[in-house]
């Protein structure tokens, strides 16, 4: 089963590229362009933009829904008040507009800006999209995939054991700045940006994990393995143990 983009189709996009210049512009930074590649690949489904002030604050205050961390595009006082709710904003990263935004909530100091997103091109990122993943994986006959995302190259041995032990293929998922040695008989696909921090970031790998195909996710901490076992049936991903057989 494929994944939902958010990108349009080469026609709107260029309609929609042609009259964003007429629209304020924002300039994303780099964890703000990462965000931007995951939700519009269909890595941080079912999300389909940023987060409705709503949403946002029943995230910060417990909730685990559509989404396990509070994700709203952040900008400057300035740009803040060009935009009110209603309005379509044009998102920039290095090579030009990316995507537009149909700003739905306007809130907070900082500023944030909620609303969904159409996507005008496929950015950058060095990595394979959830549905080029899942592709793949079909096409190589597993059934199990085990899904990481190290912090630290020593955490893909006990990775690749365990995903010798389940007989599934390894999905190596490197944070930024991770340098790994892949196994030849691993797929590796670099994620963009880190989970945040804290126990929750163990939700937020799980739900990207299986986006881009996985079955299975060896967590490293203990804390998010605590907070994620009640999570587990509902998000669909098993949870492996370093160590430890699923």
């Amino acid at each position: 089963m494929m994944i939902r983009e958010l990108y349009v189709s080469p026609e709107a996009a260029g309609a929609l590229l042609a009259d964003s210049a007429r629209l304020p512009a924002w300039t994303l930074d780099a964890r703000q362009a990462g965000d931007l590649a995951l939700l519009m690949n269909g890595a941080y489904a079912p999300l389909r933009g940023y987060m409705t002030q709503a949403d946002h604050d029943a995230v910060q205050g417990g909730a685990v829904s559509p989404w396990p961390v509070p994700l709203a595009l952040q900008v400057d006082a300035d740009f803040a008040a060009r935009v009110q709710p209603g309005d379509d904003i044009a998102l920039r990263d290095d090579g030009g507009v990316v995507a537009v935004m149909s700003v739905t909530d306007a809130w907070g100091d900082p500023a944030l800006l909620g609303g969904k997103v159409k996507g005008l091109r496929r950015p950058v990122v060095g990595s394979m999209t959830p549905n080029a993943l899942r592709t793949l994986f079909a096409d190589r006959g597993k059934a199990r995939v085990l899904g990481v995302q190290p912090d630290r190259p020593e955490q893909i041995a006990p990775a690749l054991r365990a995903a010798r032990d389940l007989d599934a293929l390894l999905l190596i998922q490197p944070l930024p700045g991770v340098a790994v040695d892949a196994p030849t008989d691993a797929v590796l696909s670099p994620l963009p940006v880190a989970p945040p921090t804290g126990p929750r970031a163990a939700l937020w790998q799980a739900l990207v994990a299986r986006n881009h195909g996985a079955t299975h996710l060896m967590l490293f901490d203990a804390a998010g393995r605590e907070l994620y076992r009640p999570h587990e049936v509902s998000i669909g991903v098993r949870m492996v143990e370093p160590g430890r057989m699923a």
